[in-house]
């Protein structure tokens, strides 16, 4: 008796990072510097992290609708 096989589709492997694995290290970046600057000067912390929020938010707006990934079609390829 044979046994059908398909290929998985969720299982690729990638060594090197990708631009989502950047941004997900980069989103955190400006908060954290919003509320060190206001850590070590006489800025309030609202208005640090405040401020650091609106790049934060940036990013993430380009992630999720300027750069969203894709599900590669049967032949590899993104839509």
């Amino acid at each position: 008796m044979s046994v059908r096989t398909t290929p998985s589709e969720g299982t690729a492997v990638t060594t090197t990072p990708t631009r989502y694995d950047l941004l997900l290290v980069l989103l955190p970046l400006p908060l954290l510097l919003g509320a060190a600057l206001s850590a070590v000067t006489s800025v309030p912390l609202e208005l640090g992290i405040g401020v650091g929020s609106l790049p934060s938010a940036l990013m993430f707006g380009y992630a999720i609708w300027v750069a969203a990934p894709t599900r590669p079609d049967l032949n590899g390829r993104s839509a």
